[in-house]
């Protein structure tokens, strides 16, 4: 019986071997997997200079490029669209200076302001890790006490129109009591608040802007705030939403267009804020330009009104800073 038992042991352990052989025979015709580089790796300046990439669905009537405010109402930011921050290489000249006589169209949350010269505009390399700002360029503005003081984004582009945005400080106080408990009844209702953390704290409102973005249709955008005052580390749960309405009939609902929400960390989270709202032609639809402010980075982006009525994220820019 012992003799048998150890001829059955070596059949098994031979039967073992031959797997692991036939195993490890499959994995040598197996291709070595190898290690994607990230969207950034170093890439020549030249080639994407040449074939830049699509700026993540840049609206090309929008212009070549976007003027964002800068720290006072002659300066500007210039914001070129071809690269998002999963497209821009480690090295890349950006030069403004083709600007300079050009005339720009300023944008503030009210409307049209100015078209105003440029006067001069400048470079910038990216290079490495470093710390990444975008050119600057000087507006013939006349000062931050010319009627352009109040421009918050710029459009080489002539076929660009403001869209007048009403904030809830212009409006009578009925008017904005029934706006900023229509947006918190909103926010209120949205489907998918899965974060417990903020569950049962009331909504204040950040901010809120009325518009028409189409006739016959009554548009907000607003941002709304929960905070969790914790002594260390306070939190914030922002969420920001598009809703329209019709005209035409009295007293209509508001409908939720678009949200999207960010929550944190309260030094900490990226927040948006409504820069401008313009229309454009070919085809006619309207865009917001938002700021996305973080901690130690910006960017930019495009929020587009489609053909159904409902919004979408159509662009964002590099995030700059640090």
């Amino acid at each position: 019986m012992l003799s048998a038992w150890r001829v059955v042991m070596q059949r098994a352990m031979q039967v073992v071997a031959l797997v692991a052989l036939f195993a490890s025979c499959e994995r040598s015709r197996q291709p070595t997997p190898t290690r994607t580089p990230p969207p950034n790796a170093a890439e020549s300046v030249a080639a994407m200079q040449s074939t830049p990439a699509p700026g993540a669905e840049w609206d090309s009537s929008v212009g070549p490029v976007v003027l964002a405010r800068g720290a006072s109402a002659a300066n500007a930011w210039v914001v070129f669209p071809d690269y998002s921050d999963s497209t821009v290489p480690d090295t890349l000249q950006l030069d403004a200076s083709t600007l300079r006589g050009d005339s720009v169209s300023l944008v503030s949350r009210g409307g049209i302001v100015d078209r105003v010269p440029v006067i001069s505009a400048g470079s910038k390399e990216w290079a490495g890790d470093e710390c990444v700002e975008w050119p600057t360029a000087t507006l013939g503005v006349g000062g931050d006490t010319t009627r352009s003081a109040g421009w918050t984004v710029g459009f080489v582009d002539q076929h660009v129109s403001a869209v007048a945005l009403d904030s809830l400080g212009g409006m009578s106080g009925t008017d904005s009591a029934r706006l900023a408990a229509d947006v918190t009844r909103l926010a209120s209702a949205l489907p998918d608040d899965t974060s417990r953390t903020f569950r049962g704290i009331p909504f204040s409102v950040r901010y809120a802007y009325r518009f028409q973005p189409v006739a016959g249709m009554e548009a907000v955008v607003a941002d709304l705030v929960r905070r969790l005052n914790q002594e260390a580390s306070p939190l914030e749960q922002h969420t920001l939403l598009i809703a329209e309405r019709s005209t035409a009939t009295p007293d209509a609902a508001f409908r939720v267009a678009y949200h999207e929400r960010t929550g944190g960390l309260e030094e900490a989270i990226e927040t948006t804020d409504v820069l401008a709202a313009v229309r454009l032609t070919s085809p006619a639809h309207v865009e917001l330009f938002v700021l996305r402010e973080g901690q130690d980075t910006n960017a930019y982006a495009l929020l587009e009104r489609q053909p159904d009525g409902s919004w979408r994220v159509r662009w964002t820019s590099v995030h700059t800073g640090c």
